[in-house]
């Protein structure tokens, strides 16, 4: 049963000690407990999760469940079959008076539309009038207030049914918003994208496009378009933008001519050296096998060249095993 709507949520939680627990010690368990809240919200359960509910929709692990139950987040269900999120209808409305207020506002519509139904009273005849000819003015006061008596409860009621449908429209919105946000270009629209490259057509940034397409609808709403707020409705439209994309760059290719793409930097590749750091880090754990330099200062001559030789073979494409292995090392102790 999911409806429309909407779940409470404090608005300090963030800085609550529940909600620091839950982003200092564990933040997967602290979206388990929030996505638990809009489940029960959304499908009238008064904040009963099931089993079932916790591991396969909500991906919920036994660790984050542990976490959640332990902490006082979660309550063990009285009937044996999942949990209870504590407190739950201390701040969310419960199934039981989300379904009377339903009702009364099906009542309420029920009888307005029982008296747009309601035929005018029609003009009396001639018959009917009083010896002078003029109607019973009884009869018209009594219909006249009545009728004042109808306008101003109609009235009322229009009045409530204008600020209800304005706050329909405002959900409807920032549910829409929310599905424009969370929307991402679907693997079939990458393939899409790329069945029109292989055809010849533009290559699309998907990324840039799937930006700008967000921007249009947040802008003009999905209304503007003719789609509804479901991630397939987005998907499909997106498609027809990839296309027209495509049409666009074609267009303006042939107008302006082909866009100038600067050339790619290529990096010229590492020579190494004997004095390289790469060819160092693997000579200098060697670097007391090899005798003093008789001065004192810097490597010794042999050190220096095994380094070399070590350089050309790495240049040459050995790896370093191999380039170690073809040093003939001197072992004199200095």
């Amino acid at each position: 049963m999911s409806t429309t709507g909407y779940a409470k949520l404090q608005n300090d939680f963030w800085r609550s000690p529940k909600g620091m627990k839950l982003k200092k010690r564990n933040p997967a368990a602290g979206f388990l407990y929030i996505l638990a809240i809009s489940y029960a919200a959304d499908n009238l359960t008064d904040g009963h999760i099931s089993e079932d509910v916790a591991y396969y929709a909500l991906d919920a692990t036994d660790e984050q469940i542990a976490f959640l139950v332990d902490n006082g987040y979660w309550d063990e269900s009285d009937t044996g079959d999942g949990w209870m999120i504590h407190d739950y209808l201390e701040h969310q409305n419960s199934r039981e008076q989300i379904e009377t207020t339903r009702a009364k506002d099906r009542a309420r519509k029920a009888r307005k539309k029982a008296d747009s139904d309601t035929t005018s009273i029609t003009f009396r005849p001639d018959s009917a009038r009083n010896p002078d000819g003029g109607r019973l003015e009884g009869l018209n006061t009594k219909h006249k207030t009545q009728n004042q008596n109808s306008s101003s409860s109609e009235e009322e009621e229009d009045a409530q049914e204008r600020a209800a449908s304005a706050a329909q429209v405002e959900e409807q919105r920032m549910g829409e918003s929310e599905v424009i946000d969370l929307w991402e270009p679907s693997p079939a629209c990458q393939g899409h994208a790329d069945e029109l490259e292989r055809a010849g057509r533009p290559h699309i940034d998907l990324d840039q496009l799937a930006t700008t397409f967000r921007n249009k609808l947040h802008a003009r709403g999905l209304a503007a378009y003719r789609l509804r707020p479901v991630t397939e409705s987005l998907d499909a439209e997106f498609r027809t933008w990839i296309t027209k994309e495509c049409d666009f760059i074609e267009e303006r290719t042939a107008r302006n001519g082909p866009t100038h793409t600067p050339p790619r930097m290529t990096s010229t590749p590492h020579e190494h050296t004997a004095t390289c750091k790469h060819v160092l880090e693997l000579m200098n754990p060697m670097r007391g096998d090899y005798p003093q330099n008789p001065n004192g200062f810097g490597p010794s001559a042999e050190f220096t060249d095994d380094c070399q030789t070590v350089a050309d073979r790495l240049n040459a494409g050995d790896s370093t095993q191999q380039a170690l292995e073809s040093i003939s090392r001197n072992t004199q102790s200095a």
